[in-house]
Protein backbone atom coordinates (compact mmCIF):
# COMPACT_ATOMS: atom_id res chain seq x y z
CA UNK A 1 0.00 0.00 0.00
CA UNK A 2 1.36 3.43 -0.93
CA UNK A 3 2.21 6.15 1.60
CA UNK A 4 -0.61 8.25 0.14
CA UNK A 5 -3.16 5.52 0.77
CA UNK A 6 -1.82 5.01 4.29
CA UNK A 7 -2.21 8.74 4.86
CA UNK A 8 -5.75 8.69 3.45
CA UNK A 9 -6.76 5.86 5.78
CA UNK A 10 -5.23 7.55 8.83
CA UNK A 11 -7.44 10.60 8.30
CA UNK A 12 -10.66 8.56 7.92
CA UNK A 13 -13.33 8.48 10.57
CA UNK A 14 -14.16 5.15 12.20
CA UNK A 15 -17.24 4.83 10.00
CA UNK A 16 -15.20 5.58 6.85
CA UNK A 17 -12.55 3.02 7.81
CA UNK A 18 -15.24 0.40 8.32
CA UNK A 19 -16.78 1.20 4.95
CA UNK A 20 -13.39 0.96 3.24
CA UNK A 21 -12.74 -2.39 4.94
CA UNK A 22 -16.08 -3.72 3.73
CA UNK A 23 -15.36 -2.46 0.23
CA UNK A 24 -12.04 -4.32 0.17
CA UNK A 25 -13.68 -7.50 1.50
CA UNK A 26 -16.26 -7.36 -1.30
CA UNK A 27 -13.58 -6.76 -3.95
CA UNK A 28 -11.48 -9.65 -2.62
CA UNK A 29 -14.44 -12.03 -2.73
CA UNK A 30 -15.44 -10.89 -6.22
CA UNK A 31 -11.90 -11.24 -7.53
CA UNK A 32 -11.65 -14.85 -6.34
CA UNK A 33 -14.98 -15.81 -7.87
CA UNK A 34 -14.32 -14.04 -11.18
CA UNK A 35 -11.04 -15.93 -11.52
CA UNK A 36 -12.49 -19.29 -10.48
CA UNK A 37 -15.74 -19.13 -12.46
CA UNK A 38 -15.34 -16.33 -14.98
CA UNK A 39 -17.23 -13.06 -15.11
CA UNK A 40 -20.34 -14.36 -16.88
CA UNK A 41 -20.86 -17.30 -14.52
CA UNK A 42 -20.46 -15.28 -11.33
CA UNK A 43 -23.50 -13.63 -9.76
CA UNK A 44 -23.85 -10.80 -7.28
CA UNK A 45 -25.61 -13.25 -4.96
CA UNK A 46 -22.54 -15.50 -4.95
CA UNK A 47 -20.23 -12.57 -4.35
CA UNK A 48 -22.38 -11.44 -1.42
CA UNK A 49 -22.30 -14.93 0.09
CA UNK A 50 -18.53 -15.18 -0.38
CA UNK A 51 -17.99 -11.78 1.25
CA UNK A 52 -20.50 -12.63 4.00
CA UNK A 53 -22.77 -9.68 3.24
CA UNK A 54 -26.33 -9.43 2.03
CA UNK A 55 -26.86 -8.87 -1.68
CA UNK A 56 -28.44 -5.51 -0.85
CA UNK A 57 -25.29 -4.45 1.01
CA UNK A 58 -23.23 -5.02 -2.14
CA UNK A 59 -25.31 -2.43 -3.98
CA UNK A 60 -24.47 0.12 -1.28
CA UNK A 61 -20.87 -0.10 -2.50
CA UNK A 62 -21.14 -0.99 -6.20
CA UNK A 63 -23.88 -0.23 -8.72
CA UNK A 64 -23.43 -3.48 -10.62
CA UNK A 65 -21.30 -6.55 -11.25
CA UNK A 66 -19.65 -4.59 -14.05
CA UNK A 67 -18.62 -1.89 -11.58
CA UNK A 68 -17.08 -4.54 -9.34
CA UNK A 69 -15.10 -5.90 -12.27
CA UNK A 70 -13.91 -2.45 -13.27
CA UNK A 71 -12.89 -1.65 -9.69
CA UNK A 72 -10.59 -4.68 -9.79
CA UNK A 73 -9.35 -3.48 -13.19
CA UNK A 74 -8.57 -0.10 -11.62
CA UNK A 75 -6.38 -1.84 -9.03
CA UNK A 76 -4.61 -3.57 -11.91
CA UNK A 77 -4.03 -0.25 -13.66
CA UNK A 78 -2.62 1.30 -10.48
CA UNK A 79 -0.19 -1.58 -10.09
CA UNK A 80 0.90 -1.42 -13.71
CA UNK A 81 1.45 2.35 -13.56
CA UNK A 82 3.54 2.05 -10.39
CA UNK A 83 5.70 -0.69 -11.95
CA UNK A 84 6.07 1.27 -15.22
CA UNK A 85 7.31 4.35 -13.32
CA UNK A 86 9.82 2.18 -11.49
CA UNK A 87 11.16 0.74 -14.75
CA UNK A 88 11.34 3.96 -16.80
CA UNK A 89 13.08 5.89 -14.03
CA UNK A 90 16.07 3.61 -14.52
CA UNK A 91 16.50 4.63 -18.17
CA UNK A 92 17.34 7.85 -19.99
CA UNK A 93 14.76 9.15 -22.51
CA UNK A 94 14.96 7.16 -25.72
CA UNK A 95 14.38 3.67 -27.05
CA UNK A 96 15.43 1.92 -23.84
CA UNK A 97 12.95 3.94 -21.82
CA UNK A 98 10.16 3.09 -24.26
CA UNK A 99 11.06 -0.58 -24.12
CA UNK A 100 10.96 -0.30 -20.33
CA UNK A 101 7.18 0.08 -20.60
CA UNK A 102 7.00 -3.26 -22.37
CA UNK A 103 9.26 -4.95 -19.85
CA UNK A 104 7.24 -3.46 -16.98
CA UNK A 105 4.03 -4.79 -18.50
CA UNK A 106 5.60 -8.21 -18.96
CA UNK A 107 6.80 -8.22 -15.35
CA UNK A 108 3.34 -7.15 -14.21
CA UNK A 109 1.76 -10.19 -15.89
CA UNK A 110 4.25 -12.43 -14.09
CA UNK A 111 3.89 -10.78 -10.69
CA UNK A 112 0.11 -10.36 -10.82
CA UNK A 113 -1.31 -12.89 -13.29
CA UNK A 114 -4.78 -12.65 -11.74
CA UNK A 115 -4.95 -8.90 -12.25
CA UNK A 116 -3.48 -9.26 -15.73
CA UNK A 117 -6.15 -11.80 -16.68
CA UNK A 118 -8.98 -9.55 -15.50
CA UNK A 119 -7.35 -6.51 -17.06
CA UNK A 120 -7.15 -8.23 -20.46
CA UNK A 121 -10.75 -9.42 -20.19
CA UNK A 122 -12.03 -5.91 -19.44
CA UNK A 123 -10.36 -4.57 -22.58
CA UNK A 124 -12.27 -7.18 -24.61
CA UNK A 125 -15.62 -6.81 -22.85
CA UNK A 126 -15.74 -3.01 -22.77
CA UNK A 127 -13.64 -1.67 -25.68
CA UNK A 128 -15.81 1.46 -26.05
CA UNK A 129 -15.90 2.44 -22.39
CA UNK A 130 -13.57 5.42 -22.81
CA UNK A 131 -15.78 7.05 -25.45
CA UNK A 132 -19.03 6.92 -23.48
CA UNK A 133 -20.55 10.28 -22.61
CA UNK A 134 -19.25 11.45 -19.24
CA UNK A 135 -22.77 11.94 -17.88
CA UNK A 136 -23.51 8.26 -18.52
CA UNK A 137 -20.51 6.97 -16.55
CA UNK A 138 -20.64 5.60 -13.02
CA UNK A 139 -18.07 6.69 -10.44
CA UNK A 140 -16.20 3.40 -10.84
CA UNK A 141 -16.16 3.73 -14.65
CA UNK A 142 -14.76 7.24 -14.37
CA UNK A 143 -12.00 6.05 -12.06
CA UNK A 144 -11.08 3.20 -14.40
CA UNK A 145 -10.93 5.58 -17.37
CA UNK A 146 -8.88 8.04 -15.32
CA UNK A 147 -6.24 5.40 -14.60
CA UNK A 148 -6.16 4.50 -18.29
CA UNK A 149 -5.56 8.14 -19.16
CA UNK A 150 -2.83 8.36 -16.51
CA UNK A 151 -1.06 5.41 -18.10
CA UNK A 152 -1.46 6.88 -21.59
CA UNK A 153 -0.09 10.24 -20.42
CA UNK A 154 2.94 8.52 -18.90
CA UNK A 155 3.59 6.51 -22.06
CA UNK A 156 3.03 9.30 -24.59
CA UNK A 157 5.13 11.63 -22.43
CA UNK A 158 8.08 9.25 -22.70
CA UNK A 159 7.59 9.02 -26.47
CA UNK A 160 7.41 12.80 -26.84
CA UNK A 161 10.59 13.30 -24.80
CA UNK A 162 12.41 10.74 -26.92
CA UNK A 163 11.32 12.56 -30.10
CA UNK A 164 12.27 16.00 -28.71
CA UNK A 165 15.73 14.75 -27.84
CA UNK A 166 16.01 13.12 -31.28
CA UNK A 167 16.49 9.69 -29.77
CA UNK A 168 13.82 8.10 -31.98
CA UNK A 169 12.28 8.85 -35.38
CA UNK A 170 10.53 12.21 -35.68
CA UNK A 171 8.45 11.29 -38.73
CA UNK A 172 5.94 9.15 -36.81
CA UNK A 173 3.02 10.48 -34.76
CA UNK A 174 3.67 9.84 -31.02
CA UNK A 175 0.15 8.42 -30.60
CA UNK A 176 0.73 5.99 -33.47
CA UNK A 177 3.96 4.83 -31.82
CA UNK A 178 2.18 4.43 -28.48
CA UNK A 179 -0.78 2.50 -29.89
CA UNK A 180 1.49 0.22 -31.94
CA UNK A 181 3.85 -0.53 -29.04
CA UNK A 182 0.90 -1.18 -26.74
CA UNK A 183 -0.82 -3.53 -29.19
CA UNK A 184 2.36 -5.43 -29.99
CA UNK A 185 3.30 -5.81 -26.30
CA UNK A 186 -0.20 -6.83 -25.24
CA UNK A 187 -0.66 -9.33 -28.06
CA UNK A 188 2.78 -10.84 -27.62
CA UNK A 189 2.47 -11.26 -23.86
CA UNK A 190 -1.01 -12.78 -24.18
CA UNK A 191 0.41 -15.36 -26.60
CA UNK A 192 3.29 -16.12 -24.24
CA UNK A 193 0.88 -16.59 -21.33
CA UNK A 194 -1.31 -19.01 -23.30
CA UNK A 195 1.45 -20.91 -25.12
CA UNK A 196 4.20 -21.10 -22.54
CA UNK A 197 4.31 -24.91 -22.62
CA UNK A 198 4.77 -24.86 -26.40
CA UNK A 199 7.74 -22.52 -26.13
CA UNK A 200 9.28 -24.81 -23.52
CA UNK A 201 8.92 -27.77 -25.89
CA UNK A 202 10.68 -25.76 -28.60
CA UNK A 203 13.47 -24.90 -26.16
CA UNK A 204 12.63 -21.19 -26.22
CA UNK A 205 12.34 -19.00 -23.17
CA UNK A 206 9.61 -16.39 -22.99
CA UNK A 207 12.20 -13.80 -21.96
CA UNK A 208 14.18 -14.48 -25.15
CA UNK A 209 11.07 -13.91 -27.29
CA UNK A 210 10.37 -10.64 -25.48
CA UNK A 211 13.99 -9.47 -25.88
CA UNK A 212 14.05 -10.31 -29.59
CA UNK A 213 10.72 -8.60 -30.29
CA UNK A 214 11.68 -5.43 -28.44
CA UNK A 215 15.03 -5.40 -30.24
CA UNK A 216 13.24 -5.44 -33.61
CA UNK A 217 10.94 -2.62 -32.50
CA UNK A 218 13.91 -0.63 -31.21
CA UNK A 219 15.69 -0.94 -34.54
CA UNK A 220 12.59 0.36 -36.32
CA UNK A 221 12.41 3.40 -34.03
CA UNK A 222 15.99 4.52 -34.47
CA UNK A 223 16.38 7.92 -36.19
CA UNK A 224 16.60 7.41 -39.94
CA UNK A 225 19.56 9.70 -40.44
CA UNK A 226 21.91 8.21 -37.84
CA UNK A 227 20.88 4.61 -37.11
CA UNK A 228 23.15 4.89 -34.07
CA UNK A 229 22.64 3.12 -30.74
CA UNK A 230 20.58 5.24 -28.33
Amino acid sequence: MSAKKNSDISTMTRKERERERHRIEILTAAEKLFLEQGYDDTTMKEIARKAEFSKGTLYNYFDSKKDLYLAIGTKAYEGMIALSKEYIQKEEPGIKQLMAFGYAYYEFTKQSPAYATIFHDISIKYPDLAIKAKKDLTKVEREYIKQGQNYKTLFVGAISRAIEEKKIREDINPFLIGITLSMVSTGLIKELMHNNSLFEQLDFKADDVIDFTFHIIGEGLKPKDTNKEV
